[in-house]
């Protein structure tokens, strides 16, 4: 009896060892055919703060990986846009100009490779100045609480357009990707 007890043991668990072995997809995921997009992630952040009592010296600088299917070879352009935001107290907050607007654009041939990633990387940076006057102020109009927000629109050679609208949360929010979207 005890030996019927095992070998009814050892068939139990060798079916269930050899059916657990199997792995299948029902029905089978076509992942070759699948269009992937395109997302940049921030490698190096110089600066990302302008100094309201140095607005001379101040800049926005980063450090961009493109990554696609293609390593980075994809990408067309990535337009940089800025606003300007100020906190009004008991009003809310006051954005010049309504829309982001245009301050730089880099081209495929910006981004490089590198010795570190097999993605092209691109470095870029925008003086306080540049953006003060892009949206249309002067360094005598810019307060101490006051924000400039950039946002970066990838364009692929395909024409499809990749930013903060239509990113998903994993890329935007996840430490990973460091996303500037």
């Amino acid at each position: 009896m005890k030996t019927l007890k095992y070998s009814f043991g050892l068939l139990a668990m060798a079916v269930i060892f050899l059916s657990s072995c199997r792995d299948f997809v029902e029905p089978n995921v076509p992942y070759k055919d699948f269009d992937t997009g395109a997302y940049l992630r921030t490698i190096a952040r110089t600066s990302t703060t302008f100094n309201f009592f140095d607005l001379a010296n101040s800049r926005f600088a980063l450090t961009l990986e493109a990554v696609d299917k293609e390593d980075g070879k994809t990408v067309q352009t990535v337009e940089i846009r800025v606003r300007h935001r100020r906190l009004i107290p008991g009003v809310g907050l006051k954005y010049t100009p309504t829309n982001d607007v245009l301050i730089k654009t880099l081209q495929a041939s910006d981004f490089k490779t590198n010795t570190t990633s097999r993605f092209l990387r691109a470095d870029f940076t925008i003086t306080a100045a540049e953006a003060i006057a892009a949206v249309g102020l002067t360094a005598a109009g810019i307060s101490g609480g006051d924000v400039f927000e950039f946002k970066m629109i990838l364009t692929d050679k395909f024409g499809r357009k990749f930013n903060s609208d239509n990113v998903t949360t994993n890329v935007a929010g996840a430490p990973f990707y460091h996303s500037p979207f």
